[in-house]
């Protein structure tokens, strides 16, 4: 992520040129100091071989949604921060 996107971040997709800025809750979630104290993560599926393949239809018709979505990366109970992970849109 260029250190020069204070509230957006690069596409993950190598290469795409594309910046998404954000604006919506997640602009407003905290940061966590650890993974640990995170409770949401990128909305992308790890790949049974690790890394991302080249190229994959499925993979391709969801980039973009792995670019922006992010998911409960465990039970959040209710009242509860909800809290990103640092260096969240990194890979």
């Amino acid at each position: 992520c260029s250190s020069d996107l204070d509230y957006g971040h690069a596409s993950l997709q190598e290469g795409s040129g594309k910046n998404f800025v954000e604006i919506g809750g997640s602009f407003l979630m905290r940061t966590g100091d650890d993974i640990s104290e995170a409770n949401v993560r990128r909305w992308i599926p790890t790949h049974p071989e690790g890394g991302r393949p080249k190229y994959s239809p499925v993979y391709d018709r969801h980039r973009h949604s792995f670019d922006v979505f992010l998911v409960a990366s465990r039970d959040i109970k209710a009242g509860e921060e909800i809290v990103k992970p640092p260096a969240l849109w990194e890979e």
